[in-house]
């Protein structure tokens, strides 16, 4: 083969090239655009990438959102554990007949998240009543996890006799609620009694061995 037969063959070889590269077959086409609806399907769908160490790998069978913030530690623990008490004091424990002199009265509570009120129901002379509320603004040492709460209360006292504090009830901001007894309260050796006595008695009421 000379290589003036060589040359309209190398000629010819070139047109059919050019040929096919401007008109691609219509599978290559078809092949192109499945690729790239496949790539943007999942795109779309895996967009949340797992990285080692997340917090998302703490949660497992829930997809959160990333955009949301990481859920809490105080969240992801509930609290069901009420307020205890740890101190109560009344003071005085004895008033006069006829006057308006307030009762103090303090306590100290202790909660794993967050004290919210107490409640102190007293019952008197006559079958009066009475109640000295210890909302969480009330603290006046300490944090509202461990905290020193006061009120002070006016008990009606136009007649002798004893006030008896009934029950003290303790709750949380998650509403759990601690109730505690007169009797309870005794026992632990918290006060649990205001006198209403005459300025010059010398004796307690009846039944009354100490306050």
């Amino acid at each position: 083969m000379n290589g003036i037969s060589l040359f309209p063959r190398l000629i010819s070889a070139f047109i059919l090239l050019a040929v096919a590269l401007s008109i691609p077959a219509l599978g290559s086409v078809t092949e192109y655009g499945r690729s790239t609806e496949d790539l943007i399907g999942v795109f779309s769908i895996e967009k949340t990438i797992r990285i080692g160490g997340s917090s998302q790998d703490l949660l497992p069978g829930d997809e959160a959102d990333p955009l949301s913030p990481p859920r809490s530690l105080y969240r992801s623990l509930a609290d069901d554990q009420a307020p205890s008490l740890a101190g109560l004091s009344i003071e005085p424990q004895s008033i006069p007949v006829n006057s308006s002199q307030p009762v103090n009265i303090s306590l100290h509570a202790i909660d794993d998240q967050a004290f919210h009120e107490a409640r102190a129901s007293f019952s008197g002379p006559g079958e009066l009543e009475a109640v000295a509320l210890f909302p969480a603004s009330s603290i006046s040492s300490g944090s509202i996890r461990d905290g020193w709460y006061y009120t002070s209360i006016i008990l009606p006292s136009n007649q002798t006799g004893v006030w008896r504090l009934e029950s003290l009830t303790l709750a949380d901001r998650d509403g759990n609620e601690r109730e505690l007894t007169g009797e309870e309260l005794k026992k632990r050796g918290f006060p649990v009694l205001v006198l209403v006595v005459r300025p010059d008695a010398s004796i307690l009421p009846a039944g009354i061995e100490n306050i």
